[in-house]
């Protein structure tokens, strides 16, 4: 009897000595996860200041293609105030799939030049706070031209960063009506404007029948001339101001889109450029309703393959038409060049706030821990979101 309560004794004492080993275990082991989650998120937070608080090597390695990057920063040099953006150096972060990049730094020299290849993955995302989807609902007949109908009413829907339809947003389109006359690289254009207030549903209709029908029944019947339209969108939200540029394609999968990268512009090879485009003067956009003098037409020197001095930089050109532009405005948002594709007048808009979306991993699990951080930046003064998301490589990626 007395051995066997003996027996039951020790074995209630393993019991009660096991169980208390696996709690002090497992509090350790949470005590070390929760330090490892400290630790990357640590690191998080200095890549998230590397990228935004810094310029970077050289300091303006966004348009000096020549010099090797050593140092990788988005923050302007020189800027008054912090998380201002780097234009040129976001530019050379963007890759349309319609046209790549020629001077793109890729998602594997980031994460060289931030000291954390081979370790750590992650995830940047650059967005405007808030953007815009154009749908054109109605044309207009141009009489006498031979060119497409323009667009005439169309539906703006607008988006926050998450994806979200935003109501009650004032929404101001302003639409640049252009003439080109076939053989000269003479541009006159004219400025339509209307407002609207997106509703429950996030969207709002912007109609220029009539301001286009006033405009066509001054010109003379059986003129010949190219007409093109481009619109630019200018919202605000409670004091969040977003910007976008939109212009209807000739016909689906038409190339208009292109980038300019310090006084470099490359379009698509296929499209022959005039030697003229629009620039928005953006600190007029901010001041509306100063429209007049919100546009300003500047020249392009289109370059062949022996003057252009990318030849270096740029392994191949043969998918690039490349134009050094006269000027540019520093504030300036969207770039409008005026070219022909197969026989038609063309506009491409040059979108200077670009979406980014880069991500670094050599594995394709999903991790077990990652971090994630959120700033709001700058660029030409807009809200800029920038997200940054942290894993260690050997927990995979999202």
């Amino acid at each position: 009897m007395h051995v066997t309560l003996e027996y039951l004794a020790i074995g209630v004492m393993l019991v009660l000595f096991i169980s208390v080993a696996f709690n002090v275990v497992n509090d350790v082991v949470k005590q070390l996860e929760h330090v490892r989650e400290e630790q990357l998120y640590t690191v998080a937070e200095r890549i998230m200041d590397k990228i935004l608080l810094t310029p970077g090597y050289p300091l303006d390695w966004g348009r000096d293609f020549t010099n090797e990057i050593t140092d990788f920063g988005l923050a302007l040099y020189g800027a008054r105030s912090p998380y201002e953006l780097d234009p040129d150096k976001v530019m050379r972060l963007a890759n349309l799939t319609t046209l790549p990049n020629p001077l793109l730094v890729n998602s594997t020299e980031i994460a060289e030049l931030l000291g954390i290849k081979d370790e750590y993955g992650f995830c940047l995302e650059m967005h405007p706070l808030l953007s815009h989807e154009v749908e054109v609902l109605d044309h207009y007949p141009t009489p006498g031209a031979i060119t497409p109908d323009l667009p005439s009413r169309i539906n703006v829907s607008l988006f926050n960063w998450y994806g979200v339809r935003v109501p009650g947003a004032n929404v101001t389109g302003i639409y640049v009506l252009t003439r080109v006359w076939p053989g000269s690289e003479e541009i006159d254009y004219e400025v339509l404007v209307e407002s609207c207030v997106t509703n429950a549903r996030g969207f709002c209709i912007l109609d220029y029948e009539d301001e286009l029908k006033d405009y066509f029944s001054t010109t003379p019947p059986g003129h010949a001339h190219w007409y093109s339209a481009f619109i630019i969108l200018h919202t605000n939200w409670y004091g969040f101001v977003a910007v976008d540029g939109y212009t209807e394609p000739p016909e689906p999968g038409a190339p208009v889109t292109g980038y300019i990268i310090g006084d470099y512009i490359f379009i698509n090879r296929t499209v022959e450029g005039l030697e003229g485009a629009i620039i928005t003067r953006d600190e007029v956009l901010q001041a509306l309703p100063e429209y007049a003098g919100l546009l300003q037409i500047t020249s392009i020197e289109w370059l062949n393959e022996t003057e252009t001095p990318l030849g270096a930089v740029i392994p191949s050109s043969e998918d690039y038409a490349i134009g050094r532009i006269e000027y540019i405005e520093k504030l300036s948002s969207h770039v409008f060049v005026f070219g022909k594709w197969r026989g038609s007048p063309i506009v491409v808009v040059i979108d200077r706030l670009p979406h980014i979306d880069i991500a670094y991993s050599t594995h394709e699990a999903r991790p077990a821990n990652m971090v994630t951080l959120t700033r709001i930046a700058h660029l030409y003064n807009y809200p800029y979101i920038v997200k940054v998301s942290i894993w260690r490589l050997v927990e995979g990626w999202p």
